[in-house]
């Protein structure tokens, strides 16, 4: 094995590196499993408080309560299951961010390797902010939107368990993952991979990019699609600035 050039240590091969993946992919797992342990107890209520939004969607749009439907036998039993493990990944995030850095670790300098109490609690803080901006935003515009598509007294919709928990769940982890991408690019500034004058020069393209990737991302509703836009687009002005700011610094400390 090499030494690294620039801290004297031993620098892991690509087989070694793959070991290494593995090993924080299963204890991310069994941290995971640990989580759904905690929350598979609450999956009922936690899979009612997921129907929150299409209740009240459902509401102002019949004018009457929704009810969800099943159509086999053990469905109630596996959805209740999905919504622990979904439960047990959020539980769970701060240590899988933190095997995360921990991967990432030895090819940065040591002074950025102390980043990592920052970077979990960031991390953390961005994908359930991102859930939950989808949740209490997104969920129902778009939900309000698509139910009164169909004409009310012709359709009648019956919505099964399975798919609705697949798309609140698939839409609140997709959030989730988006609201990580300032951080991201914060971190790739910081450490020197882009400069705070790429992300000023090329904007056009960013918001087209951040356009497309909510029209992907989200319902196919004009709603949804801005209110996953617009934070998006916030997102990405706080970040430049943020990334002046950590250019000066870096700056101001190389000089010094």
């Amino acid at each position: 094995m090499e030494k690294a050039p620039h801290s004297g240590e031993v620098r892991m091969s690509f087989m070694e590196h793959l070991v290494e993946l593995r090993q924080r992919l299963v204890k991310s797992v069994i941290a995971v499993c640990i989580g759904f342990g905690a929350a598979y107890t609450f999956a009922e209520r936690l899979f009612g408080f997921l129907t929150i939004p299409y209740n009240q969607a459902y509401r102002e749009v019949f004018h009457r309560e929704a009810k969800l439907v099943n159509t086999g036998l053990i469905e109630p039993f596996l959805v209740y299951l999905k919504v622990g493990m979904m439960a047990g990944v959020f539980l769970a995030s701060p240590f899988i961010f933190y095997q995360l850095w921990q991967f990432v670790a030895p090819g940065l300098r040591p002074q950025e390797r102390k980043h990592v109490v920052p970077f979990v609690l960031l991390a953390s803080l961005f994908f359930i902010g991102g859930a939950l901006f989808g949740y209490f935003g997104v969920f129902p515009i778009g939900f309000k939107y698509f139910l009164s598509v169909a004409p009310a007294g012709y359709v009648d919709p019956l919505i099964r368990m399975d798919e609705y928990y697949r798309l609140a769940a698939w839409m609140m982890v997709v959030f989730g993952l988006v609201f990580e991408g300032p951080l991201i690019v914060l971190y790739l500034v910081y450490f020197g991979i882009i400069q705070t004058h790429h992300l000023v020069r090329n904007w056009r393209g960013i918001i087209v990019g951040i356009a497309v990737a909510s029209a992907l991302l989200t319902p196919a509703d004009p709603g949804s699609m801005i209110m996953m836009a617009i934070p998006l687009t916030i997102l990405y002005g706080i970040t430049i600035l943020l990334s002046l700011f950590l250019s000066r610094r870096s700056t101001s400390a190389a000089k010094g």
